[in-house]
């Protein structure tokens, strides 16, 4: 009988545990756009990310590209400092996470990325020629810092 009311007290006790469920709420005009977040890609905007720890986080959203593969809207990188809400800090954390019965949410609403529009000039035939140029530069200096082989003895 002891066994079960203890057994009985545990279940009702883990039943009980809190958690705290924490997003971060991104988004770009125009929406759609790929989001990276500490450059792993979890995807498209608008995105409710979430995560388990504060503190600092590098996004990325975009580039966007049209129908036929053009690119649209350049991408846009920031940082982003996710600070702790009052519960969340110690000692008060143990109370928010694991003795409060419900859920508690934090949402971060991020200011929007607004991308800017893709230069033409920038990818058209001339810069597909200028990047050739400059890899073919590449390439000769490559080949001129390996050694000729020696002759053999």
């Amino acid at each position: 009988m002891r066994a079960s009311a203890v057994l009985l007290s545990v279940a009702a006790l883990c039943a009980a545990v809190g958690c705290v469920e924490r997003t971060l709420l991104i988004r770009s005009e125009p929406a759609g756009a790929p989001v990276w977040v500490d450059e792993q890609y979890v995807g498209e905007t608008p995105f409710e990310y979430p995560f388990a720890h504060y503190g600092v986080r590098r996004l990325r959203v975009g580039p966007l590209r049209d129908e036929n593969d053009k690119l649209a809207f350049e991408e846009v990188e920031r940082e982003a400092l996710v600070e702790a809400p009052w519960y969340e800090t110690f000692p008060l954390d143990f109370f928010a996470e694991v003795l409060y019965p419900g859920t508690l949410r934090d949402e971060h609403l991020l200011p929007v990325f607004e991308l800017p529009p893709a230069a033409a000039e920038r990818h058209g035939e001339e810069r597909v020629q200028e990047v050739r140029e400059q890899a073919g530069q590449f390439r000769e200096r490559a080949l001129r810092t390996i050694p000729e082989a020696s002759p053999a003895p």
